[in-house]
């Protein structure tokens, strides 16, 4: 299996999880609503302190209630080559990626991404899609980058893969 088909499985696999996700919440509460953009307070440890919920019910002041896949692609692991990068990827789960990147990585280095992805300003929003097409949240630490992919295209994880490379990343690991 080539490593783009691995993603656009993954992807599939966790949208489909999440689309029954959002059907369940809507049932069980009288008002609520999914992919809720929330700003959280300063040292929240996310990207510019940016989070998109996968579900808010409305009652009781709100209560943010999160997807938990039943479901993980798994495989063996597998070496892929992009540029002048090496990967090693030995887990690939849509809403929980941890890449580890040798030499560590300034997140200030990935505005543009979280721009187009995040989307924070919902220049992209489309109200008459069902999902976002958006990454739900971005971690940058002394361990590397945290991804909750929500519902961004597999292009997203191209996207950032490429970006990476581009910063002159040449070693890294997705678990």
């Amino acid at each position: 299996m080539e490593f783009e088909d691995l993603i656009e499985l993954v992807r599939d696999g966790y949208v489909g999880q999440f689309s029954d996700f959002i059907d369940q919440q809507t049932k069980a509460h009288a008002t609520g609503a999914g992919e809720v953009k929330l700003h959280l307070s300063e040292g929240s440890g996310l990207y510019r302190d940016l989070y998109c919920a996968d579900f808010i019910a409305g009652e009781d002041a709100g209560n943010v209630i999160e997807l938990s896949p039943e479901e993980e692609v798994t495989f063996d692991p597998v070496e892929v080559t992009l540029g002048a990068m090496e990967m090693q990827v030995e887990r690939l789960q849509w809403n929980d990626i941890n890449i580890r990147v040798a030499g560590g990585i300034d997140g200030r280095d990935l505005a543009d991404w979280f721009e187009t992805w995040f989307d924070p300003d919902e220049k992209t929003f489309d109200p008459d899609t069902r999902f976002s097409g958006n990454v739900h949240s971005l971690t940058v630490d002394d361990d590397g980058l945290h991804v909750d992919l929500g519902t961004a295209p597999a292009d997203a994880l191209v996207d950032l893969l490429a970006t990476l490379e581009d910063l002159g990343c040449v070693n890294i690991t997705m678990t």
